[in-house]
């Protein structure tokens, strides 16, 4: 559940915070971010070679540093892992979206099968409650399995 320590850099989202862990920043540290009460920020790389800092731009364009990195690949792979953690978040969040819509269609289906089902058993009742009824033209009803012409069995009442 919590990032793997084995990389220099690991970030997941856990429910809607963000942890990080950046071991090859200055100083090592594990950075915790609630998506919900910042949901609108730029994740952003500033400064130069040997003083990098990886940080937040606020919608006012304010920079805060989280993590300071002395080497360019270090920090790249930092900000590349965060950025990866925040963009599954949302492909999760698709995914759940499509898996709802799909079942929704699914169970929307299997009651249109199931209404077909009763309607046709409900016809079928019908049409065997009027073979044993004995239908004017034919004494015994409509016999089972042999064809009839459609008005020998149709006769109207009189």
């Amino acid at each position: 559940m919590f990032p793997n320590f084995k990389r220099s850099v690991s970030a997941k989202v856990i429910g809607s915070t963000l942890v990080a862990a950046f071991r090859k920043s200055e100083p090592p540290l594990i950075w915790k971010f609630d998506l919900e009460r910042n949901h609108s920020f730029t994740l952003a790389l500033q400064g130069e070679e040997g003083e990098l800092e990886l940080g937040v731009t606020s919608p006012k364009g304010e920079f805060y540093s989280v993590a300071r990195f002395a080497a360019r690949e270090d920090a790249e792979q930092a900000f590349t892992a965060v950025q990866k953690a925040l963009l599954s978040r949302k492909r999760n969040w698709l995914k759940l979206l499509l898996s709802w819509v799909a079942g929704i269609l699914l169970l929307m289906l299997l009651a249109l099968l199931i209404s077909g089902f009763f309607s046709v058993t409900h016809f079928m009742d019908s049409v065997s409650s009027l073979s044993g009824s004995g239908l004017p033209g034919i004494p015994n009803g409509i016999p089972n399995g042999v064809p009839l012409p459609a008005d020998r069995v149709l006769i109207p009442p009189h």
